[in-house]
């Protein structure tokens, strides 16, 4: 199934790199509900497609993402538009459960929903224009969309309670000391060193960097002794799903040259399993 645009959201697949850009700078990108459940399925998607090795995510013009759009949108408790709590269809579980690294490039503002999108990336790169704010408090909601959970797991506690309850934007400089961003690059730089970023990224074994993605993340929540179990089954799992690219990456080494991963080349033998 090819990945294909819609309107509001550009997406290319190239040379193993699924773009996906948020494309509606005449409201800085801001999504409605249907831009960000699209936003989950290209990420499903890209989750069982092997062509995938690397997500990228970034906005068009001079924001990341500004939001949830708001226009025409009633969220008292008496305008009938709070979505219901459904896990099965909560709209960042995809994006956290990637299995593949997945970017953030971040090229303008990030607030509100559009910071929880950000805060879902494995990695943020921010411009210097880049301007992040949690923004709820300010019309009187509580913290959602991922972001009470996320922004204390990367930031810290206090600091993300001073964040959701001031509600002040950051700049780009204060977002890298704090470890919001893990680099700032100047505007006129910023695509040539996201794409050089990514670039590492794509060169890496992507099974491998698959469960060692997953070793991360999980670990986070297991024990040690758990996490011992779990590193050795991904151990194996990855000499029998790709023995040939640590074979190739020892070769490599040995003729001091750049390794070329392959990645799964085991062919399904069940359709639609």
């Amino acid at each position: 199934m090819p990945f294909e645009s819609i309107d509001g959201i550009e997406v290319t697949l190239e040379d193993h790199l699924l773009r996906i850009r948020l494309n509606r700078p005449e409201r800085q990108n801001a999504m409605t509900p249907d831009h960000v459940n699209y936003v989950s399925k290209l990420c499903a998607q890209a989750e069982d497609d092997d062509d995938v090795r690397v997500v990228l995510l970034t906005g068009t013009g001079d924001a990341f993402c500004a939001g949830a759009d708001l226009s025409g949108v009633d969220l008292s408790a008496s305008g009938g538009q709070i979505p219901p709590v459904s896990m099965s269809r909560n709209l960042f579980l995809a994006l956290l459960e990637l299995s593949k690294p997945l970017v953030g490039a971040i090229n303008g503002v990030a607030a509100g929903g559009g910071l929880g999108l950000a805060l879902c990336c494995d990695i943020r790169l921010g411009s210097d224009d880049a301007r992040f704010a949690t923004s709820f408090s300010r019309i009187g909601l509580t913290a959602n969309d991922a972001v009470a959970w996320l922004l204390p797991r990367i930031v810290g506690i206090a600091k993300a309670i001073e964040l959701i309850a001031v509600a002040t934007p950051i700049d780009a400089a204060e977002a890298e000391r704090i470890g919001l961003i893990s680099y700032r690059y100047a505007n006129e730089e910023f695509d040539a060193r996201v794409g050089a970023f990514v670039g590492a990224l794509l060169a890496a074994p992507p099974v491998g960097l698959r469960f060692s993605k997953r070793l991360v993340m999980d670990g986070l929540n297991r024990s040690y002794r758990e996490h011992v179990l779990a590193q050795e089954y991904a151990t194996l799992a990855n000499r029998t799903i790709a023995n040939h690219d640590i074979e190739e990456g020892v070769a490599a080494f040995q003729e001091k040259r750049p390794p070329n991963f392959r990645g799964n080349l085991m062919q399904p033998v069940w359709e639609n399993y």
